[in-house]
């Protein structure tokens, strides 16, 4: 756990990276772009409207810095609106993204998000 430069204190962990999956899905699909990426500028405004900056959560990697993960969880908690709207786009984007990535994608996410976060317990498959 660490604590955030507001005082609340944050157990960052993380299963998967999505950011990884992400990429891969990019370089297959260029219409899951133009799904996604609407939804991130979504996001980003409400965290914006919300005071929320990812960028100051306590992280095991670098590349972690900023993640959209620490919004999204910020967001979850703060906003009814954006609980709706992850509620209603989350299942389909899950859906796009893992049409498009392999398990050997998976993997590596995994892998990286472990050792990102040590202290967590590794998830089996």
């Amino acid at each position: 756990m660490a604590q955030l430069t507001d005082g609340r204190v944050y157990k960052a962990e993380c299963g998967s990276c999505t950011l990884m999956l992400v990429r891969s899905v990019y370089e297959r699909s260029g219409l899951f772009i133009v799904f996604r990426e609407p939804l991130l500028l979504g996001m980003r405004v409400m965290a914006w409207w919300h005071k929320i900056d990812a960028r100051r959560y306590p992280v095991g990697n670098p590349a972690c810095k900023g993640c959209i993960r620490f919004m999204k969880n910020e967001l979850k908690e703060k906003s009814p609106t954006f609980r709706w709207l992850n509620d209603k786009f989350n299942p389909i984007f899950n859906r796009l993204r893992d049409a498009h990535v392999s398990s050997e994608d998976k993997a590596a996410a995994r892998l990286f998000a472990e050792k990102a976060f040590p202290a967590r317990e590794p998830k089996t498959p």
